[in-house]
């Protein structure tokens, strides 16, 4: 296992500091009001640093991925954040092992967002298994951008995390979303979207009343549809506040 575990390519490294903080900050074993992060006994503290670090770098991974935009001075940004983010959460002297906590408190569909095999059932599995069916399966939903009125999804198998292609036997990924100002009371609330083109998707709100006093949050989810029509359990939510001009 790897000091974090955190990609050495730039662009997967981005995905993958994302991805673990849509995870820490969605919805923990107690209910609403919970966080995944309490679940791994990390603290406040850790929980915040790493959504700062991902603060940092997530909106430099358009410009990465396009490199012909991305200046000297954001790629070493990148570079520097996540060299800090790997000292803050390995297991070095000064570290605080996050890690080791997600393999000490989390479960399946955890380490395998976090990448994390030695000491779990997954240092036994292969992450390609062709045996895997579709309720196996249990996609992993980021928000890219949050822009006034849209936002922009990525969504990926957690075994396979460097790759948007759909796995084997796989024919849609569908995202679900859930529209409130109070979370839902289970991911079974959430409606059909969309399905996801090569792993993205532009989300709209067009139609949804943004006019009132309070702030109006969405959740998202997905699952898979299989060859043969079989759907898949969805997996874990995320959510953003919908930005508007009011």
């Amino acid at each position: 296992m790897a000091n974090t575990n955190i990609p050495q390519k730039i662009y997967e490294a981005i995905i993958y500091i994302m991805a673990l903080d849509d995870l820490q900050r969605s919805e923990g074993s107690g209910g609403i009001g919970t966080f995944k992060w309490q679940d791994w006994h990390w603290t406040e503290e850790e929980s915040l640093f790493w959504h700062n670090m991902r603060e940092i770098v997530a909106p430099l991974l358009e410009p990465y991925a396009n490199k012909k935009t991305i200046t000297t001075g954001q790629r070493n940004t990148i570079k520097i954040t996540i060299k800090t983010l790997r000292e803050y959460a390995g297991y070095d002297v000064g570290g605080h092992r996050l890690l080791f906590k997600i393999i000490a408190h989390g479960e399946y569909s955890d380490w395998a967002v976090a990448n994390i095999k030695l000491g779990t059932p997954l240092a036994k599995k292969s992450g390609h298994r062709k045996s895997d069916s579709t309720v196996a399966l249990q996609p992993t939903v980021i928000i890219q951008k949050n822009l006034l009125g849209e936002m922009v999804l990525i969504v990926f198998n957690p075994n396979t995390p460097t790759s948007l292609r759909l796995p084997e036997g796989m024919k849609f990924v569908k995202v679900y979303r859930y529209i409130g100002t109070q979370p839902p009371k289970s991911v079974h609330e959430l409606t059909f979207y969309a399905n996801a083109y090569r792993g993205r998707l532009a989300v709209n709100f067009e139609g949804v009343d943004l006019s009132g006093k309070e702030k109006i949050f969405v959740w998202f989810a997905a699952r898979y549809e299989s060859n043969n029509g079989e759907l898949g359990v969805p997996g874990g939510m995320v959510f953003a506040q919908i930005l508007c001009n009011f």
